[in-house]
């Protein structure tokens, strides 16, 4: 069993993270964190993390961190997890986190407290906190009501208007998702859950140069989330900004090697620019590292192509 040292990204301000050998099983991961407050550096109990599998959604868990602000969960299948925190009295956060193979994940994440009108009153507070259980329920527009209802009292708190923009997100009202993301942005400029999710609704719709830009400022904000940069670099590939998007795959597979759908990205960027040896070595490190993604089977077929004549290649990435 192997242990492993790096930086995990995370849209949180964090201190550090690493892998560590786990001694599950070989089949699983595990994570293991801590959370404190940003301000006094003491740790925060009670909060509540949302782990979603980033490739099947139905995989989720839920875990609440002790009084020593300590959270542990073993048997996780390997790869990416969507991460939010949750605690009242703090700004929500959210990014990702990789789950690898018989090792551990280690994190010591920092939240944010609420301040000025993000702290609010008590009673809009646990509004807020009744929102955000009736969106888990999926009982939706009970609780774009209930955000509502704090909004009117507390208009100058980001945090309702982002719990109700992912209502209105999660019942595919997306244009009310917007206005009240936009709403939270204005309130909280550096609010990285907005921004990502807008960034998210503007991709669907086809529009890459607004979902690049929120992407963006979720970056220039301290997002230091994998997931975030791989989507803003998806965005410069089909607005034509090659060498953007390669700055971006680049930066990204320094920071995560193992985040397998960087080399196909950078492979097919490799190509266009007849950097045919370094695609062909991409590719194949892209097949190795993950067998199974959608685009593996494509992959197999340009590597057979890149010995055949020029056009062969052209063909297969001709849309």
């Amino acid at each position: 069993m192997r242990n492993a040292g790096r930086i995990l990204a995370f849209v949180l301000i964090f201190i550090w993270a690493f892998h560590s050998a786990s001694y599950g099983a070989a089949i699983t991961g595990a994570v293991d964190g801590t959370i404190k407050d940003m301000a006094t550096g003491q740790p925060v109990s009670g909060v509540k993390i949302s782990l979603v599998s980033a490739k099947t959604e139905s995989l989720t868990f839920e875990l609440t961190t002790d009084q020593k602000g300590h959270f542990y969960r073993s048997g996780l299948v390997p790869g990416i997890y969507k991460m939010t925190l949750e605690k009242e009295g703090y700004v929500p956060q959210g990014g990702s986190i990789r789950v690898v193979l018989d090792e551990t994940t280690r994190l010591e994440l920092k939240l944010e407290p609420a301040k000025g009108p993000e702290a609010g009153a008590p009673a809009v507070a646990k509004m807020v906190v009744a929102g955000n259980e009736l969106i888990a329920a999926g009982k939706y527009d009970e609780a774009i009501a209930r955000l509502g209802e704090a909004i009117a009292q507390l208009p100058l708190n980001a945090v309702p208007y982002y719990y109700r923009g992912l209502a209105h997100e999660k019942s595919g009202k997306n244009e009310e998702a917007l206005q009240d993301y936009q709403k939270a942005i204005e309130l909280k400029a550096n609010f990285i859950l907005p921004l990502t999710r807008s960034g998210m609704i503007w991709a669907k719709k086809g529009d890459f140069e607004k979902a690049g830009q929120f992407y963006g400022k979720a970056l220039d904000s301290g997002d230091q989330d994998p997931t975030t940069l791989y989507n803003c670099g998806v965005c410069l590939t089909n607005l034509g900004k090659s060498a953007e998007a390669r700055e971006a795959f680049e930066k990204l597979l320094a920071r995560d090697p193992k985040y397998s759908d960087v080399y196909y990205q950078l492979a097919i960027l490799c190509l266009n620019a007849g950097e045919t040896a370094r695609a062909k070595e991409l590719l194949e490190m892209f097949i190795v590292k993950d067998p199974e993604n959608k685009n593996a089977a494509l992959a197999k077929e340009i590597l057979k192509s890149l010995n055949q004549e020029p056009g062969g290649v052209n063909s297969l990435l001709t849309p």
